[in-house]
């Protein structure tokens, strides 16, 4: 599975099974945020907080 992202937006690329499960993965990392602040995130502001990619 692929991820690319830009400033704005984030795309995967890959099987199914795989979108899911970073989806999942991704979804985790915001309820171990979310404990901190108690809300959701948005995609704009996981993508403002993600860690860049090299």
């Amino acid at each position: 599975m692929k991820q690319y992202s830009v400033t704005s937006q984030l795309m995967l690329v890959g099987k199914a099974w795989e979108i899911r499960h970073q989806l999942r993965l991704m979804a985790k990392q915001d309820t171990v945020r979310t404990k901190e602040d108690q809300r959701k995130s948005t995609l704009s502001e996981y993508l403002e907080h993600r860690r860049p990619l090299h």
